[in-house]
């Protein structure tokens, strides 16, 4: 079997998951919060792909530091 090189060919770009939450992160000043209201049920599941979603931002914003919080009625969002 032979096989070709060619150079210059761009690498397509992934699609990856699709995100569940769309939270303004980067429009967020020290001191503002985000509250994300939702069934008692949903929180303890919630809050890890919340707290994901932050950290995810953070490797690529690392002067910007949040902290996320499970609250009785959903999940909090804080800049600190």
């Amino acid at each position: 079997m032979e096989f070709e090189i060619t150079r210059g060919i761009p690498l397509p770009r992934g699609k990856g998951k699709p995100r569940k939450y769309d939270i303004p992160l980067d429009t967020m000043e020290v001191g503002d919060h985000i509250h994300i209201g939702m069934a008692k049920t949903q929180i303890a599941q919630e809050v890890k792909i919340i707290r994901n979603f932050v950290l995810r931002y953070r490797h690529k914003n690392p002067t910007k530091k949040f902290t996320v919080r499970q609250m009785d009625d959903g999940v909090g969002i804080w800049r600190i």
